[in-house]
């Protein structure tokens, strides 16, 4: 079970029968090399975090070892997943995101071989559709009646963007964000690579937006 769900970690089935996907983690291909000294025989449990499924039969699932440990710990902690912000509790994923940063700060698991990008310029088609974690400098803020605008550059067009919807607005405050203050300081986003002329990311959970400055 430990391997099925690191190799398809958006949709693996469980003995019960039902589809689930690892809530909040994402698996990047490096880390597969890795699955086998990570998993071995281990046997571990599928906890549905709760019995609602999405529009493709699924359910989000931790995966927990015999004595009930979320195994979440073990697989950001040892750089064989990354926190991708979804359903957990503000707290947990601050936490999470902590131990995601030591890992990358002592190259472990993927981190060897895989780093945050700094320069978005850098980021082609290839990334496109692809869940990753970019560092810039935030220029300016802007705001719609719909949408708040990160802008990382002055020409929408070439430079990278991100989007917060504005019913999310409230979740960023709660979260601790204040985006008034974070103009001209450097910030990390993680998400899935849009591409709309120029790059961009939509941020849905305010755990996707991080001050570094």
């Amino acid at each position: 079970m430990m391997e099925e769900a690191l190799a398809n970690p958006l949709r693996f089935t469980a003995s019960d029968g039902e589809d689930y996907y690892l809530a909040d983690l994402t698996v990047p291909e490096q880390a597969l090399l890795l699955t086998a000294d990570f998993s071995g025989k281990r046997k571990v449990r599928v906890k549905a975090m709760n019995t609602q499924k999405d529009r493709w039969g699924r359910q989000a699932a931790v995966l927990v070892d015999p004595e009930l440990a979320d195994l979440s710990v073990r697989l950001v902690k040892t750089g064989m997943a990354i926190v991708r912000p979804q359903l957990r509790a503000f707290n947990c994923l601050k936490f999470l995101i902590n131990l995601e940063s030591m890992a990358r700060e002592s190259s472990a698991g993927i981190w060897a071989v895989k780093n945050v990008i700094k320069d978005y310029k850098s980021i082609s088609y290839e990334n496109i559709g692809l869940f990753g974690i970019v560092e810039a400098r935030l220029i300016s803020v802007g705001q719609t009646r719909s949408r708040t605008y990160l802008n990382f550059g002055e020409r929408w067009t070439e430079d990278l963007t991100g989007i917060i919807q504005r019913a999310k607005l409230a979740d960023f405050s709660e979260f601790g964000h204040d985006l008034s203050v974070m103009e001209g300081k450097r910030v990390r986003l993680r998400g899935i690579m849009q591409l709309n002329q120029g790059p961009l990311i939509e941020l849905r959970h305010p755990a996707q937006l991080e001050l570094l400055d």
